[in-house]
């Protein structure tokens, strides 16, 4: 079945669940024109049978750009295209306001969410099979983003019709296992749980899958990943559904004793950090971890001494160390704990990862791996303020390096010994911006790897973005003198390589060290070459 609604001579067939679609009475797709005609009509099937402002229509229209004087008439002209499209008068229209109306049955998206319902009733009566082909027929509907024309507008909709597409998905996966087809089940969990890692219930179905199978051990680790996700992103522990399950299954074979960790006996591990602080959840979420975790963040943010922290509780026999810069020695043994650092890309260590599934192996890198198949992945962030104070009570320092580990111990080291007086003079200086370049000089270079690894239109967006610290997908574009997709793909490079962040959807900043390196290669470079082509 393709999921779309049975047609008659009085029926239309609108589909919003993907890039707007309409077909006519006879099942052929109506001409839309595209474009601004396709935005106003799927404005109009959101709040479809009620009355939408001109004034809304207009700003969905022009959402982001400068709206033109001759918006309200250019507006007039896409309804008068959308009803040549539309037959029986669909789109009717009052002063100021416009709607379109629609049948019952007659939009996917209601039709998904009836769908649902229905698959509910039948999986309530233990119709497994029924309800199989009630949800595949409804996950048929969907062939992309709903309302993907919209913005601000569907946000409200698309989320709940987001969640919508995974109840169905989860329900499926009921309908297997109740079927006992858990092959198709666990295919369907572990694809939702790796979209939606603190998603409980799907970890919970994901784990009791695996266990109908007798595969033991990979719903044990189900349950890590899934305490690890919700530690280390909430900070929670799992709840009572997803606690009491992994209870029974550890119950099932669990010996009468655990075995107490014993330090390490084989080790070739560099010595731990001594002024090491912080990383408080990010450590818990791995305490009895397994399997491959990677670890990034930005240089000099302290991702080799987190790793070295882990290795340190986590009671593994065998400990071995590899730096793909100056990889001296490969891995020795197939299990224990592994730690790869400076890796540039999943090809360099997929070799390297042992066959054993009790292994942890932490792959640390500036950039990340999302092409490596991991457990677990954690991006460093810089210290909250209470745990940078650990490291010094100086507020100048504190101030310039906003929470990065690495520039706060450089400028500690700078600062030793020195008389009270001369750490007075120095502290002041930080606040001149050439001064603080100057003696961070050490952390600074460590960026310079990341910044040469970078293509040359996203180098030069890196430097000229060092002059503002916070902006806009536009004014990226307007310093580069590029189209705003082109500016996006440069920012999605510099996010990859932790040099930049996304605090708040569609604005991005710089922290005050990354700041100081980009403004310094500006400086470098010169104003000459900042020119826009």
């Amino acid at each position: 079945m393709n999921g779309h609604a049975a047609h008659t001579p009085d029926r239309l067939s609108f589909r919003v669940l993907g890039p707007l679609e309409v077909d006519g009475p006879d099942g052929h797709p109506l001409d839309l024109c595209g474009g601004k005609p396709a935005t106003v009509l799927t404005l109009l099937l959101l709040h479809r049978n009620a009355w939408v402002s001109t004034e809304q229509l207009v700003d969905a229209v022009w959402a982001g750009r400068d709206v033109p004087a001759s918006a309200q008439n250019n507006l007039k002209t896409y309804v008068w295209q959308l009803r040549r499209s539309l037959p029986e008068e669909r789109i009717e229209s009052r002063p100021g306001a416009y709607r379109v109306r629609v049948l019952s049955g007659e939009l996917d998206a209601d039709v998904a969410a009836a769908l649902c319902d229905e698959a509910r009733e039948l999986l309530s009566r233990k119709d497994a099979a029924q309800a199989v082909t009630v949800v595949q027929r409804a996950l048929s509907l969907w062939r992309g983003a709903p309302y993907d024309a919209l913005t601000a507008d569907a946000t409200s909709a698309v989320d709940r019709l987001t969640e919508l597409h995974r109840a169905l998905r989860e329900d499926l996966a009921d309908a297997q296992l109740l079927l006992d087809r858990p092959a198709e089940a666990i295919a369907v969990l572990r694809a939702l749980t790796e979209e939606e890692p603190l998603r409980e219930l799907a970890w919970a179905r994901l784990m009791a899958a695996y266990r109908q199978v007798g595969r033991r051990h990979d719903a044990l680790a189900a349950y890590q990943r899934a305490r690890t996700a919700l530690v280390r992103d909430l900070g929670i522990e799992p709840g009572a559904e997803l606690t009491a399950l992994h209870q029974q299954i550890l119950s099932e074979e669990s010996p009468a004793v655990l075995p107490t960790p014993v330090p390490p006996v084989s080790s070739n591990l560099p010595p731990r950090v001594r002024t090491f602080v912080g990383r408080g959840p990010e450590l818990r979420a791995l305490r009895g971890a397994a399997g491959v975790v990677t670890i990034d963040g930005m240089p000099g943010i302290g991702k080799t001494a987190f790793a070295l922290e882990v290795a340190a509780a986590s009671g593994f026999e065998t400990q071995q160390y590899v730096d793909l810069n100056r990889p001296t020695s490969l891995p020795s043994a197939t299990g224990g704990l592994l730690i790869l650092d400076n890796v540039e890309h999943a090809d360099q260590v997929r070799h390297l990862l042992p066959n054993d599934p009790a292994a942890l192996v932490l792959v640390i890198s500036r950039r990340r791996l999302s092409d490596l198949d991991r457990t677990a992945a954690m991006t460093l962030d810089v210290l909250a303020p209470d745990e940078a104070a650990k490291l010094t009570d100086l507020e100048q320092i504190l101030s310039c390096c906003g929470g990065h580990p690495g520039a706060i111990r450089q400028l500690v080291e700078r600062l030793r010994n020195r008389q009270p007086w001369t750490v007075a003079r120095i502290a002041a200086g930080l606040e001149d911006q050439t001064a603080r370049r100057q003696a961070l000089s050490e952390v600074l270079a460590r960026f310079d790897a990341a910044y040469q690894a970078l293509p040359g239109p996203a180098q030069r967006l890196y430097r000229l973005i060092g002059m503002t610290g916070r902006f806009d997908l536009r004014q990226a574009a307007r310093l580069t003198g590029t189209s705003q997709s082109e500016a996006e793909l440069m920012i999605d490079q510099l996010m990859d390589l932790n040099l930049v962040t996304e605090p708040a959807p569609g604005r991005f900043e710089l922290h005050p060290i990354v700041r100081d390196h980009a403004g310094q290669l500006l400086v470098i470079a010169g104003p000459k070459a900042e020119l826009v082509a």
